[in-house]
């Protein structure tokens, strides 16, 4: 197909594509997607409400569902970036009025301890005084009521603080304590039915259980036990009395959890809170399960109410939890507390888990529609004899085999199954795989492991407990078609035993630290049993992904608002369930290798058989991804697991293995991508010295020649290349894939003893070069001159039309339009090596362009083995001199046969490629040759060798140029950016560079070698970047007069940076004035912004060599910051809007800079300043109407607090802390104030 044709066809499909759209009125069309409508509609539980659901199936017309062809059929409903953006200031300040409530709280408690007893009486009665004052003005009026309720939330606080201050000053007893916070609990009250408002009685659900805590202590475990039963009874009482959902949710959670927080812990004491550990088994068990009842009946009850818990989880875009679900899963966290003490009782531990399943199933069905007498007749009915069990159950059991506990949990498993299996059509899919993973954690904790030398299994039944569960999950996955459960089946056996390593891992070195014996509860998983257990995850896997496998787990799906990238991710398949069955255990087979879960036959066994299992896959067309996206992974775990723990031989055959049948089918695509992956474990053989983790077994493999392996692996693939080369359009990649796999091969052969298979690498290598010289670059050539001739014909037809419709004199004629013309149009407007085209022929051709793929190839090579010996041998101004005259001639010949031929050689960033290339090639020897043993950072006549080179090359670009004036700004910046980049780079890397602004030329200058070695380069280079700049002056003077009427925007300001970070002052300076006139002139805010940068940089750079001039700085750079803040305050004052965010930037890095290097970083003015500027930045924000700054307000506010914390010496001297304290208070005061007074203003922004 000619050129024409494929662009007519191109222009004919995205007609069609857009002209899509047809009404087919009459026309009978059956929806072939209508007949599994019911089977995908997605079921809704009450109970648990709309959670993020990590497995739901996105339907194709649900809301914001992005379509293959790009289109979205039904508007999105708001997701989390929408919400972020919308509710974001809403968000905001309800954060700052609940941190203000927290700030508050604290001052109370330092007032207390920093005044004497009368002063800090009077100052928090008045600061409660004040809190219900503003209260009582703001409640009433809408807007502000939310601010008026938090001022008196903080009041109420201040009063509970200044009681518990009473007890502490010794002015009252306990009960005397106990009878006032009562009183209080009952003035809170007071103001929540006054005030209408569930947020002011809230904090009496705590204080009620803190009271029910301290006043049981008195009378022991009992009364702890009691007093918190009656304190959830009162809690409940009030919600059902307030009909509220809110206290209903919180007093469920904070009950079980506080029961949960007697039972873990040993007792402790905060203040005049005591907390006593129920040590009593049977009184433990009998109130956690009146509890769980409690809590149950209320969780059906309000199941319906809104409540804070699932506001909190729709505002995260993780859903809209119902109240059971929300409720019910805080308090399971506290039950769980109580199992965990209590895990080495199983029979114990279990039967917590028993009556949690009963009270919390039957809710659950409650909620569902099942009638309540249905649920909770067989409950009552077996409920007295469960409590006589346990009540007289050593009696009953002193002669059976089990205890009270483990009758208890058998005839409560017998209860609960019998339950739930009765209405077993009310549970969905998303209780059955919660259910899973809570029934796998409960597994994982409660099963005891132990290794077979201590006369345990090796974790043998924990593991087949896990894999019936897996295997139950999967039956329920095929047979429900649930994705949900298949989700679940391949995910749950991964993740849990990553977590679980790297827990017991992290609990290991915490013992290890505290000089104490390891970890006594960790797993004792042997090898065998483990790999056993992965191999039947992954079998069932593959079942489950051959069945279900088309179903994408949504785990990015709330994230519509930024729709091309959530369709990117989409279209991706990284989160489909064939992708995950690939990276997600591969990270896990990394992970437990690194900590020793596995041997050298049970690593290559798992290993090969996920391998196979997604190749096989894939020959068969039942895997979903990309080849590509399947290999990259592939290559690069198998590059960690061979660099950490060898096995180099098996590992390139499993390379191969991995290759070979990606690469059916479709050659042409994937070649370049196989080979590449085959050279990742010959380089990592060749470049490893030792293997830092051996594993055991290794005796058992049979013993392989590494380099007749890699050299037949090597030429296997290389033979399929060249066979089908010829048919390869983009002959590039597979090319310098081709040439780097034969270069790694020849590196491996050369690093081991046999002979004769280093000679056959380097008779490949010349093979394949005398190919690639034959059959390459002029099949390339050709092609590109044939392209430009098509062009200059059609450019030609073109004219004579436009000639044609030219000598019709008739207005009202229809003018054409060539799609083709306004692309090219288009394509040199973007690129700005190119100015307007003088013709038509000369715009038909700005896209024609060769790519000279032979002397990339050959500069690739040469800089190669020049970065090798670099390396070894260090610096070497010679060599270097002459690999860049070298790159030269080939730049050189490049450029006259590209004339000569009357072709464009491809452009990359606005200069041709092998400039690029040569470029880019030589700054990267030059850094290797300073990271080398042999290397110095004192010898740096090589630099100016670099920059003379460089500053030649881009000269060279300039050359059969027409258009200078836009061609020269492009050379300057690939003579500067190079230099920047190689510098920063050589920096970084054991500053095997000097640092930017620590050169003084004129150490020692005296000494003549020294002077050639060291001052001479950076004189040099000064003088060449002077002359960049006096060239840039004049370039960009002339580009202004010429484009006057034009928006052309410059890069001067980065331009001259470079220039700044490159000079050791005289050129930096220079560059920095430069920069701020010239952004002054034009209004260029972030021109200017850099120059002011700029000057201090140049400042250091000059002080590198003027002690006078370094004594400054610091202070300078302080008091500039300062003045840019003042001016920040300013912008809004005098109109200077524009400036704000510049101003913002530099005062920020300035401010900052100049701490640090004053010493003030850990003095109290460090806290002073920054909040300050934090607040500044923010109030500004808002007057502005500007998000970035009011979220970079809340930022600079909780990082200046968190380094407060940190580096600030007497942080916590008690001034301080209430000063720093006092100054946030107001902060968020005054924010908060703004904020919600302008709320309606900031939603718009």
């Amino acid at each position: 197909m000619d050129e024409e044709d494929n662009e007519d066809r191109i222009i004919r499909e995205r007609k069609f594509k857009i002209d899509f759209d047809v009404q087919l009125e009459g026309v009978d069309i059956k929806n072939k997607t209508s007949e599994n409508t019911g089977k995908t509609k997605q079921e809704k539980d009450e109970a648990l409400g709309d959670i993020f659901d990590p497995f739901q199936v996105d339907q194709d017309g649900g809301p914001g569902i992005v379509q293959k062809d790009g289109k979205i059929k039904n508007a999105p409903v708001r997701d989390i970036v929408t919400e972020i953006s919308i509710e974001g200031e809403r968000r905001i300040n309800w954060s700052i009025m609940v941190t203000m409530i927290f700030i508050y709280s604290i001052i109370s408690f330092q007032v207390g301890n920093t005044f004497s007893p009368y002063l800090a009486t009077i100052i928090l009665i008045f600061l409660a005084g004040f809190g219900f004052t503003l209260g009582e003005i703001w409640i009433p009026k809408e807007k502000m009521k939310m601010l008026g309720v938090t001022w008196v939330i903080i009041s109420m606080k201040v009063l509970y603080g200044l009681v518990i201050e009473f007890r502490n000053w010794n002015l009252i007893s306990v009960e005397v304590l106990v009878l006032l916070l009562i009183f209080l609990v009952f003035i809170n009250l007071y103001f929540a039915y006054r005030h209408n408002h569930d947020a002011i009685a809230a904090q009496s659900t705590l204080v009620l259980l803190a009271i029910g805590s301290t006043t049981g202590s008195v009378l022991g475990e009992q009364g702890v036990a009691g007093m918190i039963f009656i304190s959830t009874i009162i809690i409940h009482s009030l919600a059902i009395h307030r009909k509220s959902g809110n206290l209903a949710s919180l007093g469920i959670a904070a009950s079980n959890l506080w029961v949960g927080m007697h039972a873990i812990t040993d007792g402790f004491k905060i203040g005049e809170l005591v907390i006593l550990k129920l040590d009593s088994s049977l009184l433990l068990f009998l109130l956690l399960m009146s509890i769980t009842g409690l809590n149950a009946s209320m969780a059906a009850k309000f199941a319906k109410k809104e409540n804070w818990f699932s506001n909190a989880f729709k505002i995260s875009g993780l859903g809209k939890p119902g109240l059971w679900g929300v409720s019910i899963s805080l308090g399971m966290v506290g039950a769980f507390l109580s199992i965990v003490a209590n895990r080495q009782d199983l029979g114990y531990a279990l039967g917590m888990v028993t009556f949690l399943c009963t009270a919390f199933g039957g809710s659950y069905l409650r909620v569902r529609g099942v009638e309540t007498n249905r649920i909770i007749k067989p409950i009552f009915i077996s409920l007295p004899f469960l409590i006589i069990l346990l009540l007289f159950g050593k009696q009953i059991t002193d002669s059976l085999l089990f205890d009270e506990y483990d009758i208890f949990t058998i005839f409560g498993s017998i209860l609960t199954g019998y339950i739930l299996l009765r209405d077993q059509n009310s549970v969905s899919d998303r209780v059955l795989w919660i259910g899973s993973i809570l029934v796998l954690i409960i597994l994982v904790s409660l099963v005891p492991t132990k290794s077979s030398d201590l006369d345990g299994d090796g974790g043998v039944l924990l593991l087949t407990l896990l894999s019936l569960l897996h295997l139950g999950t999967a039956a329920l996955a095929v047979k429900r078609e649930s994705p949900a459960l298949a989700g679940v089946t391949v995910l749950s056996p991964w993740v849990w035993i990553i977590l679980e390593k790297i827990t017991e891992e992290i609990i290991d070195t915490l013992f290890i630290v505290k000089n104490s014996t390891n970890w006594s509860n960790s797993l004792e998983l042997e090898v065998y049993p483990l790999a056993s257990y992965l191999s039947i995850s992954l079998i069932l896997m593959s079942v489950v992904n051959i069945k279900l496998g088309k179903n994408n787990v949504n785990l990015a799906s709330k994230f519509l608002g930024l729709t091309e990238i959530s369709a990117t991710i989409r279209d991706s398949e990284i989160f489909q369930l064939w992708s995950i069955g690939l990276w997600l255990p591969m990270i896990s087979i990394i992970i437990i290798c690194q900590l020793g879960g596995f041997n050298s036959l049970t690593l290559l066994l798992v290993l090969a058989l996920l391998i196979m299992i997604h190749i096989i896959s894939e020959i068969l067309n039942h895997r979903v991804g990309q080849k590509s996206n399947l290999l990259i992974i592939i290559t690069i775990s198998i590059g960690i697991l061979q660099w950490e723990h060898g096995l180099d031989e098996f590992f390139i055959i499993i390379m191969l293995i991995s290759v070979l049948p990606v690469l059916y089918g479709n050659v042409s695509d994937h070649i370049h991508v196989g080979m590449s992956a085959m050279s990742v474990p010959l380089l990592i053989f060749t470049f490893r010295k030792n293997i830092s983790n051996k594993l055991s077994n290794t005796e058992y493999l049979p013993d392989l020649e590494i380099s007749w392996v890699a050299l037949f692996c090597t030429t296997i693939l290389i033979i399929i290349y060249l066979k089908k080369a010829e048919t390869i359009e983009r002959i590039l990649k597979s090319t310098l894939a081709s040439l780097f796999l034969i270069m790694s091969v020849i590196g491996l052969t050369w690093q081991v003893d046999p002979v004769l298979p280093k000679y056959l690498s380097i008779i490949l290598f010349i093979f394949m070069s005398i190919w690639l010289v034959a059959r390459g670059e002029l099949r390339a050539e050709l092609k590109t001159i044939n392209l430009k001739q098509h062009r200059i014909e059609l450019a030609n037809i073109q004219e004579k039309e436009n000639k044609k419709y030219a000598d019709i004199e008739n207005d009202n004629a229809i003018k054409q339009y060539d799609p083709l013309v306004a692309s090219l149009k288009e394509t040199r407007k973007r690129n700005r090596e190119m100015n307007e085209a003088k013709n038509l022929e000369q715009l038909y051709i700005s896209d024609v362009s060769h790519r000279p793929i032979i002397i990339l190839t050959m500069l690739g090579i040469v800089f190669t083995f020049a970065s090798i010996n670099a390396l070894i041998s260090g610096q070497n101004a010679l060599i270097l001199l002459m690999v860049g005259l070298f790159a030269s001639i080939l730049v050189a010949i490049a450029k006259y046969r590209s004339k000569s031929l009357e072709i464009n050689l491809l452009h990359v960033l606005g200069i041709e490629i092998p400039i690029a290339v040569s470029i880019c090639g030589l700054v990267i020897i030059h850094n290797i040759s300073h990271i080398g043993p042999l290397s110095s950072n004192t010898e740096m006549l090589d630099i100016s060798i670099l920059a003379i080179i460089i500053m030649e090359l881009v000269i060279i670009s300039t050359f059969y140029q027409d258009n200078l004036i836009d061609r020269i700004p492009v050379a300057i910046d690939w003579f500067l950016v190079p230099l920047l980049i190689n510098r920063i780079v050589g920096t970084l890397m054991n500053e095997s560079l000097p640092f930017p602004f620590t050169v003084n030329p004129f150490h020692e200058i005296g000494d003549g070698d020294n002077f050639l070695q060291w001052g001479f380069p950076w004189i040099l280079l000064e003088f060449l970047l002077i002359m960049a700049l006096i060239c840039d002056f004049w370039i960009v003077n002339k580009r202004e007069k010429r484009y006057e009427n034009s928006d052309i925007r410059s890069n001067r300001g980065v331009r001259n940076l470079a220039v700044v970070m490159i000079s050791f002052g005289p050129a930096g300076i220079l560059a920095a004035f430069s920069t701020i006139r010239q952004g002054f002139l034009s209004k260029q805010t972030t021109t200017t912004g850099m120059g002011v940068l700029g000057i201090i940089f140049a400042a250091y750079a000059f002080g590198a060599w003027s002690g006078d001039i370094l004594e400054i700085v610091p202070k300078m750079t302080l008091i500039m910051g300062i003045v840019l803040l003042i001016a920040l305050s300013a912008t809004s004052k005098f109109g200077k809007e524009r400036w704000s965010m510049v101003l913002v930037i530099d005062s920020h890095i300035l401010i900052i800079g100049g701490l640090i290097t004053t010493g003030y970083l850990n003095e109290i003015y460090f806290s002073l300043l920054m909040i300050s500027v934090s607040t500044i930045v923010w109030i500004i924000g808002i007057i502005q109407v500007r998000k970035i700054l009011r979220i970079w307000g809340l930022i600079d506010l909780i990082l200046a607090l968190l380094f407060s914390l940190i580096f600030v010496n007497g942080i916590f001297n008690q001034n301080n802390i209430l000063i720093l304290l006092s100054l946030i208070a107001i902060e968020l005061g005054i924010i908060g104030w703004l904020g919600i007074s302008n709320e309606k203003e900031l939603l718009k922004d």
